[in-house]
């Protein structure tokens, strides 16, 4: 069976989901591909229509019974990655997380309900890091 290559339109889809980041996208095509594609132009429309799907998916989902999720949220605050809420004030901004963990910044580049105990700790670790570089 012989796979048709991604259309131009799904690759502007993705290089905008990507940032216009070559780190990023040759991060998630190696992770879509298992390493055997770098780049957008590479991927097959099945494959460009996964990876889209997956990109637009909200990473910062989060079980508030778990311990490691709700000290997250507490890391969020300290940042300042905070939105104005009508309701509860200011509220921690999931989307900015969400983005986060699809950046190539991300420690552990992958939707948060998906993280093991220590791939939470990893970015626990990472976000403690940059709460102590933002109040030096």
């Amino acid at each position: 069976m012989k796979h048709v290559l991604s259309t131009s339109g799904q690759r502007k889809s993705l290089y905008r989901l990507f940032g216009y980041c070559k780190d990023t996208e040759a991060m998630h095509v190696g992770e879509m591909t298992n390493g055997s594609a770098k780049t957008a132009k590479e991927l097959t429309m099945h494959q460009a229509d996964q990876l889209k799907k997956k990109l637009v998916t909200n990473w910062a989902k989060f079980n508030i019974g778990n311990q490691q999720h709700n000290y997250i949220l507490s890391l969020m605050r300290q940042l300042g990655w905070t939105i104005p809420n009508d309701k509860h004030g200011e509220v921690a901004d999931m989307a900015r997380l969400s983005n986060f963990l699809k950046s190539k910044k991300s420690p552990v580049p992958k939707p948060l309900q998906q993280m093991d105990t220590k791939e939470t700790s990893k970015l626990i670790s990472c976000l403690e890091s940059m709460i102590t570089k933002k109040y030096k």
